[in-house]
């Protein structure tokens, strides 16, 4: 049942998709930084939509790769004092010797 419905919001979305780019198909002049373009409206908002998700992406990947590097420094840390505490429970007790 869940598939259903994930197919049929897919469905919905892409048609909501293709009447949008349908409807702002009309040429409009983009000037940028060394000139100017005319393309359809529909492409100048799917471009800045891609630059924007391709630059929300490469921010997240660089702080999900930063925690994953912290992560995987604190299971060493972890495991060293894993480690270091087994060693410790089986050294032999000394008695006080008075």
């Amino acid at each position: 049942m869940p598939r259903i419905l994930i197919i049929i919001l897919l469905v919905v979305v892409l048609c909501l998709g293709a009447s949008i780019g349908y409807f702002n198909a009309m040429p409009v002049t983009f000037y940028y930084l060394f000139g100017s373009v005319q393309i359809p409206l529909i492409g100048l908002i799917l471009g800045v939509f891609s630059i924007a998700v391709l630059l929300t992406l490469g921010l997240t990947m660089t702080r999900v790769f930063s925690l994953k590097s912290q992560i995987r420094q604190l299971r060493r840390k972890l495991h060293d004092n894993e480690t270091e505490l087994r060693n410790l429970r089986n050294l032999p007790v000394e008695a006080d010797k008075k």
